[in-house]
């Protein structure tokens, strides 16, 4: 069986690394999977940009190709053998219909939150220093978020308590895992 690959997208400060890392775990912890895949990583848009360093900017240009990085990284490990977790922003609708179709096991699910909570949330500081250095392709300010057309979940992570959201997210795992009602 081709392991899942559970893709987590939305602005900066929705709640995608938090409900990434709440999901695996939960996986990790689910004797009962019927997908047999004993390894799974996670994937955070953030450590690779991290790791790349400078190697990568800002631009819109290395936004997407950021982007297309995780999407290969994901792609790769699942074809081998491993089951991925993944948060990223993933703001554009052509690069996630790409991954839909190419990855096998793709999952996405929306981690829906107004910018101006996001702003408010601002756990990274990523706004706070875009507006402080005048950092320009800032995605959801200078540059669209395209909101998925046909994601598999959406999670209302600025409506919903952190406690809400991973209910949704592991009952939605659940589900995955359990396969199709008949």
């Amino acid at each position: 069986m081709t392991p899942r690959v559970f893709w987590f997208l939305g602005l900066s400060g929705s709640g995608k690394s938090t409900l990434a890392r709440a999901a695996l775990a939960h996986i990790r912890s689910s004797a009962a999977r019927p997908d047999r895949v004993d390894r799974w990583a996670l994937l955070d848009g953030d450590d690779v940009r991290e790791f790349l360093g400078e190697e990568i900017g800002y631009s819109f240009g290395d936004r997407r190709k950021s982007v297309r990085i995780v999407g290969l990284l994901a792609h790769h490990l699942s074809e081998n053998g491993v089951g991925v977790v993944v948060a990223n922003i993933s703001p554009f609708h052509d690069l996630r219909q790409w991954f839909r179709s190419r990855i096998p096991g793709y999952l996405e699910i929306y981690c829906r939150c107004g910018i101006s909570t996001c702003m408010k949330r601002d756990t990274k500081g990523h706004y706070r220093k875009q507006l402080d250095d005048g950092i320009k392709d800032y995605i959801g300010l200078d540059i669209p978020f395209q909101e998925p057309e046909t994601p598999d979940l959406i999670i209302d992570t600025g409506a919903l308590t952190l406690d809400e959201s991973v209910d949704e997210v592991r009952g939605f795992i659940d589900k995955v895992f359990r396969g199709p009602e008949k």
